[in-house]
């Protein structure tokens, strides 16, 4: 199988970890943040822009420190062991990150996560999952699954704060349940 996989609150705790910076840039409480469910330039009440040049000058420094789920070595390496491929697939991009590409690839490398393929700055989802036929893609962003489910690829929505309210797709709450549902779909055929 090959499996698709965002990087950002799905593999690794972003969200959390970047709090206290957007606190203290965009002078928003924490805790309001933090329970937020909205996207992160309305929690911010930010422009598109301004959020950028934040995560321009932010990111690329804090991103490596990310913090892995967890279980998600674990997972990943039973997973490759089982013969899956992995491809991770994230919207990174050159508006956030100096080398978006070079940044994930270090952070990966650096956690010692298996992979096989990794594509970063990718603000559609769905064209790339036809394009590298993924089979199964695990993302913590509503609207990427609902654009890669459109294309009839099963999804796994990664539990997150900001998308408790979407019921439209398999929410899984940890790498030990992603992998029971890879093995289930297997078994499914």
């Amino acid at each position: 199988m090959r499996i698709g996989i965002d990087i950002d609150d799905t593999i690794c705790n972003t969200w959390d970890f970047v709090i206290p910076y957007l606190s203290k840039h965009f002078k928003i409480s924490s805790s309001v943040l933090k329970n937020s469910d909205k996207s992160y330039c309305e929690a911010c009440n930010c422009t598109y822009l301004e959020y950028c040049k934040f995560a321009k000058k932010y990111y690329s420094i804090i991103s490596l420190k990310y913090k892995l789920k967890p279980n998600v070595r674990k997972i990943l390496k039973k997973l490759k062991a089982d013969g899956h491929e992995i491809i991770f697939i994230t919207a990174r991009s050159i508006n956030g990150f100096y080398d978006p590409y070079k940044i994930s690839s270090k952070y990966l490398d650096k956690h010692k996560i298996p992979y096989d393929k990794l594509i970063a700055n990718v603000h559609k989802k769905a064209p790339i999952c036809l394009e590298e036929n993924i089979d199964l893609f695990i993302d913590d962003s509503i609207n990427n699954c609902i654009e890669v489910a459109n294309n009839n690829i099963p999804v796994l929505l990664f539990d997150a704060s900001y998308n408790k309210k979407c019921e439209l797709f398999k929410r899984v709450f940890s790498w030990k349940e992603i992998y029971k549902e890879v093995e289930r779909m297997e078994n499914d055929g």
